[in-house]
């Protein structure tokens, strides 16, 4: 790419970077994403720092150039060149103006909402520090797939941080997963916008009933790459009790930069083992099955027949076509995403309640480049696949707004998520007045 030629590249090794978090869980993901794009030294502060030895280890094994280390909550920030802090609001409240001031990006994260912001400027952080520090709120249970959320959206920002490049979001970005809303606000909306983020939303099911469909419930990813590597890590954090993994390729070293479930020191091995060796290590009581096969037309109906619902984390436009008219001929729920460069797309299909794939694009040309080909930055497909991981928890559930009817297109450079509502093409040769596929 471009915009992270090998200069941009050197920078980024050369780039030391403090992540501060309540548990190792909470920031994991980040630590992963910025491993993998090439951060050199990332430094970690951890309220309970139980577990990171493991989470250290795994990122050395994605990128065996990074340096990592745990550090107190009194180390110097001067000593890195970005910093993020990823929490509650209280956590947030008792670091934000601890040891120093350096570029700093913020995420609050609770059980479906969360914020994110990038401070450039010493007086904007403080005077965000006084807001929140002088407002008393109730600290909700986190939801770590907000977290996971909240986590590649800071990668993504520290990448352009250091680059100096894009648009930071200098401004309040506030999201809800639940209901699928993003939008943005400054600093004088603050007390509002504070307030309704502490809102808890309004969901028929309890915790429990919610996890007990999740645990029931069986999920296919199609592909392990890019995509499939998020969304296969947030369907084992939600606790789906039986994921399939499919995916016909090997690990390579490419990979690593973006996909990462997998490590060095799994290259050469098929890459739906390698997924589900780190899968099956975040949840020990799922049930992980494998299909080292190309999901193709002779194939796909008896593989999908054995799901509840599918994840399609795939770059090749023939595999989403066999997906989406397999899945819909079956009656099984799709989950999609594309990624290219720093833009990225998901939508859901729920069929016979709205719009397919071919409604979308009913004639791509499929020998167009893949995202290998064209370029990627590591983070942008995590963000599209954790969003997919969570439209499929809200499908299963059957909580929440989906992303039926409508396409979410993210620009990753800009910081910028819209969500466009559609409509079923009725020409439609899969779910349209004349089927004739």
């Amino acid at each position: 790419m471009p915009e992270i030629s090998m200069q941009g590249q050197k920078k980024l090794i050369e780039s030391t970077v403090l992540v501060y978090g309540e548990s190792t869980k909470d920031i994991m993901i980040t630590v992963l994403y910025l491993s993998a794009i090439g951060i050199g030294k990332i430094f970690c502060y951890l309220k309970d720092d139980s577990e990171y030895e493991s989470l250290f280890c795994d990122a050395k094994d994605l990128n065996n150039d990074v340096s990592i280390e745990i550090v107190n909550e009194y180390f110097p920030a001067d000593k890195a060149d970005v910093r993020i802090i990823l929490g509650s609001i209280s956590f947030i409240d008792n670091i934000i103006n601890k040891n120093g001031f350096i570029p700093t990006i913020v995420s609050m994260v609770n059980e479906w909402k969360g914020t994110l912001q990038t401070f450039i400027e010493v007086d904007n952080l403080n005077e965000y520090a006084q807001f929140t520090g002088s407002k008393q709120y109730f600290n909700k249970e986190k939801n770590l797939l907000t977290a996971s959320f909240s986590g590649v959206l800071c990668s993504v920002e520290c990448v352009k941080l250091i680059l100096n490049i894009g648009k930071t979001h200098k401004n309040l970005l506030i999201f809800d997963l639940l209901l699928m809303e993003f939008n943005t606000f400054n600093q004088a909306q603050y007390e509002s916008v504070i307030y309704n983020f502490n809102i808890e939303n309004n969901i028929s099911l309890s915790k429990k009933e919610i996890i007990k469909k999740l645990n029931n419930s069986r999920v296919l990813v199609v592909g392990t790459g890019g995509l499939g590597s998020p969304s296969a890590l947030g369907l084992a954090i939600a606790g789906v009790g039986t994921i399939g993994l499919l995916d016909s390729d090997k690990v390579e070293l490419s990979n690593l930069n973006r996909q990462i479930l997998h490590s060095v020191s799994r290259i050469g091995i098929p890459k739906a083992e390698s997924a589900k060796f780190f899968v099956s290590n975040i949840n020990h009581n799922i049930n992980v099955i494998t299909h080292v096969s190309e999901l193709n037309s002779e194939n796909a109906e008896d593989t999908i027949r054995e799901y509840d619902a599918i994840i399609s984390a795939v770059d090749n436009i023939q595999t989403r076509y066999i997906i989406n008219d397999t899945s819909y001929l079956l009656k099984k729920p799709v989950v999609e995403a594309g990624v290219l460069r720093f833009d990225g797309t998901n939508t859901t299909i729920i069929p016979d309640e709205g719009h397919c794939y071919r409604c979308l694009y009913p004639n791509v040309n499929t020998s167009g480049m893949t995202c290998s080909e064209a370029g990627i930055l590591g983070s942008i497909p995590g963000v599209m696949g954790f969003i997919e991981a969570i439209e499929l928890v809200k499908v299963i559930a059957n909580i929440g707004v989906t992303l039926k009817n409508k396409i979410l297109l993210f620009d990753g450079l800009e910081m910028e998520f819209n969500v466009i509502s559609l409509s079923k093409n009725p020409e439609c040769p899969v779910c349209g007045n004349h089927y004739d596929i």
